[in-house]
């Protein structure tokens, strides 16, 4: 009767090793098959990729001017930028991307790899570009026409600084390309606005001192600040120093008046 029993219990644990056995084929062989469907299903995505690719590749050509992909078109919105950037980052060039291990992905990904990493490269000049025309935007009345021109008639802002535009100017590439000339030329007329006010608004200063004139308020020198204002294309700076210039001016005829009076006081009567 003990042998008996032993020999059921024998029995129950066989039927359940070879149980568990068969679960353990069962899982090992649903997981080879996942394993399988996940490659077929990468090799299959490499190829779509590789098109959508094209199609972010012509969108981004978009935000250029010509096939040079010299000088942006305007206006690019930020969320656009946003949108093809998401677009770019999902795409899916290694096998990680795909839950499955180097060794199981023999797909050739060389090509929508190097596609990602070139996309990606646009996008950064791209932003760079359009960050840098905005700063340099910021600092002027209104933006450039036309940002190929280099040398277009523009206005600095009353606040735009010579600080300001060595900023900008530090945050272009070295390299010298067809973008960045123009804009350091656009720069270098902003400086040299700059420094116009800047010399005119100092030798009018040089007039004054504690609310009276000095002696380099004359009427030549009046004369040879007026004639350089016109370089000032700001009006609003223009008018800011032609008003100084403008007091300085009555000021000084008011003392050669007094100047005049006081003298012909002076003089000794005939009698």
């Amino acid at each position: 009767m003990v042998k008996s029993n032993w020999v059921v219990k024998g029995i129950y644990i066989m039927v359940i090793l070879v149980s568990i056995c068969i679960c353990f084929l069962g899982i090992r062989s649903n997981t080879n098959q996942e394993q399988r469907r996940k490659v077929e299903h990468a090799k299959s995505t490499i190829k779509e990729e590789a098109a959508r690719i094209k199609r972010l590749n012509k969108k981004i050509s978009q935000f250029y001017q010509n096939d040079q992909e010299e000088f942006l078109a305007d206006p690019i919105e930020k969320e656009e930028l946003r949108d093809v950037e998401r677009s770019i980052i999902t795409l899916k060039t290694e096998a990680i991307d795909f839950g499955i291990e180097s060794k199981d992905f023999s797909a050739n990904t060389s090509e929508v790899t190097q596609g990602k990493k070139e996309l990606m490269v646009k996008m950064e000049d791209i932003k760079n570009k359009r960050d840098i025309q905005n700063q340099v935007t910021e600092l002027l009345v209104q933006a450039p026409i036309d940002w190929t021109a280099g040398n277009g008639e523009i206005v600095i802002k009353e606040t735009t600084t010579a600080e300001k535009i060595s900023k900008i100017r530090n945050n272009i590439s070295k390299t010298e390309t067809q973008w960045s000339t123009a804009v350091t030329t656009f720069l270098d007329e902003m400086d040299t606005q700059v420094k116009q006010y800047k010399d005119i608004k100092q030798s009018i200063d040089m007039m004054e001192r504690d609310g009276g004139l000095t002696s380099d308020a004359t009427i030549e020198n009046i004369i040879l600040i007026f004639n350089q204002l016109p370089q000032i294309k700001n009006e609003t700076l223009k008018k800011e120093l032609f008003d100084k210039l403008d007091i300085i001016d009555k000021q000084l005829e008011k003392q050669e008046i007094g100047d005049l009076v006081s003298g012909q006081e002076e003089v000794p009567s005939s009698e």
